[in-house]
């Protein structure tokens, strides 16, 4: 499986972990800005907000499975431990339904994007598998839609290819599919965001591609940056973290870069917020999801100017 990062390798050394590679010193003040921001959004008894509650809330906010698990995620790839991990581990468990095999929200119903995502969350913060056994199950009953198994795919990923119980091969010849139709389209218009995440679920599950499909999926990754930097939806006239972040998961399991790094180094500051945490896109507030996502590409951007030695 060609994987640069896979966080069930990382999360072996969760405690105490510092990355190899060592940002510049101004990059490592933003760095420790953001993993503050962080850690200010942690729920006493366990989990963590998708972004800091009004002041004038009366209520005690509910911390929210999305936010833990790219909170999680986001230490990691951040170089930073995660603190009381037992509650964040017991928060995880609840959102998790032992009679469907799904995770949800608190108080919600279980779906695929979301049973994905609690497994993301079990295996950064290694909650044992026994524990959500039934996940898998659930993922392959109900992941029908490319985007169903697009975000089930990571979560196989995560766990280990090794260890999910069932056939991948038609989750693998459907993002075939989808990436030589996102050929036919504008990179720049939405065309780049669905061929990366298709080439990003073909690989991380093990699947082989020729010379020619990588060479003509990096010409048309590359020809869809935007102006700004960053890659964007069909009929957006902004990038966006999201798309920005599915597009170079793809050049990362590809082993090749965009064409223009500082670009993307500019939109990714452009997102930035003083207090250290990111906006998806323009003109929204800055979430713990922006900040995962631009966690992750900051790793990756580091690992490409400072390859970790062998």
């Amino acid at each position: 499986m060609r994987l640069v990062l896979a966080l069930s390798v990382v999360v072996g050394g969760w405690l105490g972990l510092s990355l190899s590679v060592q940002p510049a010193p101004d990059a490592r003040q933003d760095r420790e800005t953001t993993i503050r921001w962080i850690l200010q959004q942690e729920v006493e008894q366990g989990g963590f907000l998708l972004r800091p509650p009004p002041a004038n809330l009366d209520v005690l906010p509910q911390p929210s499975l999305r936010a833990t698990s790219g909170a999680v995620r986001a230490l990691l790839y951040l170089g930073a431990p995660i603190p009381h991990i037992d509650r964040h581990r017991q928060f995880v468990l609840r959102c998790y339904d032992p009679r469907t095999g799904g995770f949800a929200e608190p108080g919600g119903q279980p779906d695929v994007p979301l049973t994905s995502v609690g497994i993301l969350a079990a295996t950064a913060l290694q909650i044992p598998p026994k524990e959500y056994a039934k996940a898998w199950e659930y993922l392959h009953r109900q992941a029908k839609s490319f985007e169903e198994v697009r975000i089930a795919a990571a979560a196989v990923e995560a766990a280990g290819l090794k260890n999910c119980p069932f056939d991948v091969q038609p989750w693998i010849a459907q993002a075939r599919e989808v990436a030589e139709e996102a050929l036919k389209r504008d990179a720049a218009d939405g065309g780049a965001r669905d061929l990366g995440s298709a080439v990003a679920l073909i690989l991380r599950l093990g699947g082989e591609l020729t010379a020619e499909q990588s060479q003509r999926y990096l010409q048309a990754l590359r020809r869809g940056q935007r102006a700004d930097g960053g890659w964007g939806k069909a009929g957006s006239k902004h990038s966006d973290l999201e798309t920005t972040y599915r597009v170079m998961r793809a050049f990362v399991h590809l082993r090749n870069k965009p064409r223009d790094l500082p670009a993307l180094q500019r939109f990714l500051a452009a997102q930035r917020s003083p207090d250290g945490a990111y906006a998806v896109a323009p003109a929204e507030p800055p979430s713990m999801s922006g900040t995962y996502y631009a966690a992750a590409i900051l790793h990756w951007l580091e690992q490409w100017e400072h390859p970790p030695k062998k």
